[in-house]
């Protein structure tokens, strides 16, 4: 399936974690490469092929192929009859144009890697401060549930010993009072 322009600006990758999964970018920019020396390829071929034509008919100048930037490869209209040749034809000076489109094609591709890459960077700065800020919100939470438990402790402690001390005082009373009965039935 042939790159277009149109497919590079609209595609979306798959967000991981992270951000974006830099092996999909990878690949889709492989295919950007890949789709951009099929594109070379069939420019050379076709500009040999009009050279060829152009020698073999006097009155033959090849015309203008378009530059490749919006199409994903150049479209030869149909040959119907010979063209007048110009003084100079143009083939020279249509490779540098191919080139430069190229060239243009594979500066955005990098420019969006570099901005999806930094996007990706940023999101997960903005997740892990995310987390932290609720792991210190957290923190801070349980730290004032532990003050909190240990001051009933404490309450629980004082409470237990004030216990003790009132039945040990009430044991002691029974005592001196066994002991009193002891004595009044001796």
């Amino acid at each position: 399936m042939p790159i277009t322009v149109a497919m590079i600006e609209e595609k979306e990758f798959k967000t991981k974690m992270k951000g974006y999964d830099p092996v999909e970018v990878d690949e889709f920019l492989d295919e950007i490469c890949d789709e951009m020396l099929a594109m070379q390829d069939e420019i050379s071929a076709l500009q040999t092929r009009l050279n060829q034509a152009g020698r073999g008919n006097a009155n033959f100048a090849p015309a203008a192929v378009p530059a490749p930037a919006v199409v994903p490869a150049p479209v030869m209209p149909p040959m119907a009859a010979p063209v007048p040749a110009p003084a100079k034809a143009p083939v020279a000076e249509e490779k540098p144009a191919v080139d430069e489109a190229a060239q243009r094609l594979l500066a955005r591709a990098q420019k969006f890697y570099d901005e999806t890459v930094e996007e990706a960077k940023a999101e997960a700065a903005k997740i892990l401060d995310n987390a932290q800020a609720r792991a210190d919100s957290g923190i801070a939470d349980l730290e004032e549930e532990k003050k909190s438990l240990e001051e009933e402790i404490d309450m629980l402690k004082a409470a237990a010993k004030d216990y003790r001390e009132r039945f040990q005082r009430l044991v002691e009373d029974q005592q001196h009072v066994l002991n009193s009965e002891k004595e009044l039935f001796q």
